[in-house]
């Protein structure tokens, strides 16, 4: 059995700061830490899996939107909403994945400021090689799940993930509502 010095660290800290702190709610905590370690672990797995072919695993990512997204391909700004990592730096990741020759930027006949992004022949292949070996490493790792804890798993993420958003969308509506508060920009 593997272990993770983590999780025995975190915890013991959880329940002294249970104890030293009103308000803190130690299975609320609990859950999110673990939320947070398993996508730490899940993450360093998975980019493992796809050093082997040179992609990070934001790359991987974006070539698997254009590969099965519109033929033309897409605008760096509708790539950034689809991505599941960071959007922050769209533009550099296609500036990388072009330097390989896995993607090409392609500018807009009707807009000249518009940038689209297009997965090449060799983006494809790549994709073709690494794709399978991933997709079936992620069916290992999830064999000892039974379907319906699969489909209870997601169900749950799903619901934490619509929590989370309408929490955030809250609390930014309410900071908007308060009066006399400025905005970087606006100052």
């Amino acid at each position: 059995m593997v272990t993770d010095r983590r999780e025995s660290f975190y915890e013991a800290k959880c329940a002294e700061l249970c104890a030293r702190y009103s308000g803190f709610e130690e299975s609320s905590a609990s859950v999110l830490r673990n939320l947070v370690h398993t996508y730490d672990v899940i993450s360093t797995w998975g980019q493992k899996c796809l050093n082997d072919y040179g992609l990070a695993k934001s790359s991987f990512n974006i070539l698997m939107i254009l590969r099965h997204g519109p033929s033309e391909g897409m605008q760096l700004h509708d790539l950034g909403e689809l991505l599941l990592m960071s959007r922050a730096n769209v533009t550099g990741l296609i500036d990388h994945l072009e330097q390989k020759g896995l993607v090409k930027r392609i500018v807009d006949a009707n807009d000249r400021r518009a940038r689209f992004a297009r997965i090449t022949r060799k983006g494809e292949a790549l994709l073709d090689e690494a794709g399978p070996r991933y997709f079936v490493r992620i069916a290992q790792l999830l064999e000892n799940f039974t379907p319906e804890e699969r489909t209870t798993f997601v169900r749950l993420l799903k619901k934490l993930r619509r929590e989370t958003l309408a929490e955030d969308e809250e609390t930014r509506v309410t900071a908007d509502q308060q009066p006399g508060t400025q905005t970087f920009f606006e100052s």
